[in-house]
């Protein structure tokens, strides 16, 4: 009966007059249930992460200032291409051109990328010069990739293989603006003379992949045997200038061919692509000392993305239960403030979406693909109106970290100090990915670690200035 109970509760979630009669309205006279609430100051700090899990649906590309701490945040990201089943190319007597050799060759091969939703809008003229180079060997399958995952001290970069570099903007001013979707293209011509790892030379890349079909047809059982045996992938990165970091929305590789059909010379078009269902990695690079900084500053805590800052937040279980061992905690509800910043609030996106997850479970979290799941991890969106991020009931959590603690207590008497961060929480940015189903409505598909650049400051830390963020805990009782 309580369960029922509660959720009539829980939009009484503060300390008053009427909140403490709710149990005449709610059950007999037999069975009256008490109600009783009451706050309690949570004790929060910035905690700066080593890295994050970048298992992502888009890769990011860019390097910009953040103005909040005056330093550069610069992405790169790898990416594979993935064979479609359907993928093939003519037989190799339609093929028009021919090499010197009087082999079958692409005409051109173009490597495209388009990019969107830009962290920054304020310079989107700001030329960029961006590097492409050929991956060494595939991105392991059984490896989780971390934001500080270093391609090239890894080994992953064939040194003598494909390196080419392009200037960009994110607005070509050539493009047609007056498009209903904003796509920003970055394309690698790669049509300079190619070599590979055996010395063989061809007359572009997009020839050297048409040689291996006709050669070599097993490679192109899907796409495991490609990029094992063909296109391991490619590393793309920042090598001069600053402004821009966006998205990277699609990869793919164009190979552009002639074909005889008939009496005539038909073009044509092959096309390998990067999706979810290859492996896709961001490499996340920002200035650690200068975040150190902004952690040790107790006045507030610091939600920052990508890599960045998050909140640490010790709940006061033994003060919720402390004299209420009989009573059953019904909602707990708990804000965050957000502090208004005039300067940056302008020039820097406010994450959306925040996770609260046990801090032991930070990690396993995004490498198990978890979900919140209402009884220890939750999400919640930010409430522009209110200026605050709001978990309206958490009191499974709480409730699960009392029993734990008791249990634990029973079967070691140093179990505190084995695990000290029985109590703790941390909120996290997140991606909230969805998709529209048949019915027009959106469904979720997923949650990430948030890689875009975001960032705002919540009330809290040893220092603040302001009234202490609490937990609110509405307390239900039957009379005897």
């Amino acid at each position: 009966m309580l369960t029922g109970i509660a959720i009539t509760v829980m939009a009484f979630s503060a300390c008053n007059d009427e909140t403490l009669d709710i149990g005449s309205t709610l059950t007999t006279q037999d069975d009256k249930l008490a109600i009783s609430s009451a706050d309690y100051t949570v004790n929060t700090r910035t905690i700066m992460t080593d890295s994050i899990l970048v298992r992502t649906s888009y890769c990011y590309l860019g390097n910009l200032k953040d103005t909040e701490t005056g330093t550069y945040v610069t992405s790169s990201f790898m990416t594979q291409m993935n064979l479609l089943e359907s993928f093939s190319f003519p037989e190799e007597s339609t093929i028009a051109n021919h090499d010197d050799n009087g082999k079958a060759c692409v005409d051109s091969c173009l490597l495209q990328f388009i990019l969107s939703n830009p962290s920054s809008v304020n310079d989107t003229l700001a030329a960029m010069k961006v590097t492409v180079r050929e991956l060494n060997r595939p991105m392991e399958e059984d490896r989780l990739y971390y934001s500080n995952f270093d391609p090239v001290a890894e080994g992953f970069i064939r040194e003598d293989g494909l390196n080419e570099s392009v200037m960009f903007t994110y607005y070509d001013l050539t493009e047609d603006l007056e498009s209903s979707e904003e796509m920003h293209f970055l394309d690698f011509r790669l049509n300079n003379p190619y070599t590979d790892k055996q010395g063989v030379t061809y007359k572009n890349y997009g020839t050297y992949i048409m040689r291996q079909y006709y050669e070599h047809p097993e490679y192109f059982k899907n796409s495991y045997t490609f990029i094992h045996n063909v296109c391991p992938g490619f590393y793309i990165s920042i090598s001069d200038g600053e402004g821009v970091y966006a998205e990277v929305r699609y990869s793919g590789l164009d190979l552009f061919i002639h074909k005889m059909v008939n009496d005539s010379i038909e073009s044509d078009t092959k096309t390998l692509a990067g999706t979810n269902e290859i492996l896709q990695t961001t490499t996340i690079t920002n200035d650690k000392v200068r975040l150190q900084q902004l952690a040790d500053d107790n006045t507030c805590t610091y939600l920052k993305a990508p890599a960045g800052l998050f909140t640490e937040v010790t709940l006061p279980v033994d003060d919720i239960f402390n004299n209420h061992q009989e009573d059953s905690i019904m909602t707990a509800s708990i804000n965050f403030q957000r502090i208004n910043n005039l300067q940056y609030d302008k020039e820097q996106q406010i994450p959306t979406y925040l996770l609260m997850v046990p801090k032991d479970s930070l990690y396993s979290f995004f490498e198990k693909s978890r979900t919140p799941d209402n009884l220890t991890s939750f999400y919640t969106g930010y409430m522009s109106g209110k200026n605050y991020y709001s978990f309206s009931n958490i009191s499974s959590l709480v409730t699960k970290m009392h029993n734990q603690k008791n249990a634990g207590l029973l079967k070691e008497a140093n179990w505190l100090e084995k695990n000290p961060n029985w109590n703790k929480v941390v909120l996290v940015p997140i991606k909230i990915n969805s998709t529209t189903t048949s019915s027009n409505s959106s469904m979720v598909t997923g949650y990430e670690n948030m890689l875009t650049i975001a960032s705002t400051r919540l009330v809290g830390g040893s220092q603040n200035p302001y009234p202490a963020p609490y937990i609110n805990i509405v307390y239900g009782k039957f009379n005897q």
